[in-house]
């Protein structure tokens, strides 16, 4: 009995940890920089336009994921200068409304065809970002790293935060 309450316990727990939210992240790097010879950065702030496209980002997310790369860059060993970094450091934010379709296929009608009357449509708002570092002599991208989330499973906290940004820059340098 003691073994079959530890078989489905842990059957659980593969389950939970399965549905867990984890960020697809893409990267990618310019071959002909070696970012071996990259030891300062600068943050450049992005520009937030007051459009009708970026009202529902939350600007305090724009200052957790600065807070969070500053910290983990200078973890990494670099040091941050105003003037002449070597590499100048970009994020980006945006959110896209998308609308998402489900329908019922249990309605059938007297004939047993089926009965498309019953679907259902509703918004969903997937936020992405992404983050660039550039070469401060030619403003080449060097490295880049874009995720793209659902809103309801965002970062909403710093700790949060600190979490997606060291998943993205674990691949920096790699």
């Amino acid at each position: 009995m003691k073994f079959l309450k530890i078989i489905i316990s842990l059957f659980i727990l593969s389950l939970l940890i399965s549905c867990a939210t984890s960020f697809n992240i893409e990267t990618d790097k310019d071959a002909i920089y070696d970012l071996s010879k990259y030891s300062t950065f600068k943050i450049e702030n992005p520009s937030k336009e007051e459009g009708i496209s970026q009202i529902s980002l939350n600007p305090i997310l724009f200052q957790r994921i600065e807070r969070s790369v500053r910290f983990n860059l200078k973890n990494k060993g670099f040091k941050e200068v105003k003037d002449q970094p070597d590499m100048v450091v970009r994020y980006y934010l945006a959110t896209d409304r998308e609308v998402d379709r489900s329908q019922s296929f249990s309605s059938f009608n007297r004939r047993g065809f089926y009965n498309d009357s019953d679907q259902k449509y509703y918004k969903v708002d997937n936020d992405s970002f992404s983050i660039r570092f550039h070469d401060s002599k030619t403003d080449d991208v060097i490295w880049y790293a874009f995720s793209r989330f659902n809103r309801s499973s965002s970062p909403n906290d710093q700790s949060e935060v600190n979490l997606l940004i060291d998943k993205v820059l674990s691949n920096f340098r790699n």
